[in-house]
């Protein structure tokens, strides 16, 4: 049961209801995710805006999710893990690849790096040191490369701690365990 109080769509005004129509039109829903944010108008609309960001990015879609399935696993949200494997599935990974991701490992090489850094950053609240940037690079990424995961990973502490404290009810399946 949420926490806090859940803005519906049918009582969405000004600016929340721009931003329930615009997820509406991006993703053909308003998530509860949405709903929860929506108590704080710039909230979703910064998450809203780090989804255009980060979807315009260098990183492909698949690399977006390595990172948000990593992060969203070593934060512990099942709202958010249920979300993006069902992305990731969506994107052809198969249920065994993202059960690895989400353990911080992969099967492919330039996913193995991406979960690697990404798991480093995570571990070392960003301090990592040069081998995991030189390993990193070796595998073909670059700084840009580098500076997105970072914007992936702010965008899913937001999301992730908001949905510790909201107690974001499910609308997507449930991930199960990794």
């Amino acid at each position: 049961m949420p926490r806090l109080k859940v803005i519906e769509t049918e009582a969405a005004t000004g600016e929340v209801k721009e931003l329930f129509e615009a997820s509406q039109q991006e993703f053909g829903n308003v998530f509860h995710l949405f709903k929860g944010l929506a108590n704080a108008p710039l909230a979703l609309e910064a998450y809203l805006t780090l989804e255009k960001l980060i979807a315009g990015g260098k990183l492909s879609p698949v690399e977006q999710d390595i990172v948000r399935l990593r992060a969203s696993e070593w934060n512990g949200c099942e709202y958010c893990l249920g979300a993006h494997t069902m992305t990731a599935e969506m994107k052809g990974l198969p249920e065994e690849e993202i059960h690895r991701l989400r353990r911080g490992e992969a099967s492919e090489p330039s996913h193995a790096a991406l979960v690697r850094f990404t798991s480093r950053v995570l571990e070392t609240r960003g301090f990592v040191d040069d081998q995991d940037l030189d390993a990193f690079r070796r595998a073909g990424y670059t700084d840009e490369h580098v500076a997105e995961v970072v914007t992936i990973l702010a965008q899913k502490t937001l999301s992730n701690y908001f949905n510790h404290i909201h107690n974001t009810p499910l609308d997507v399946p449930a991930p199960g365990a990794a």
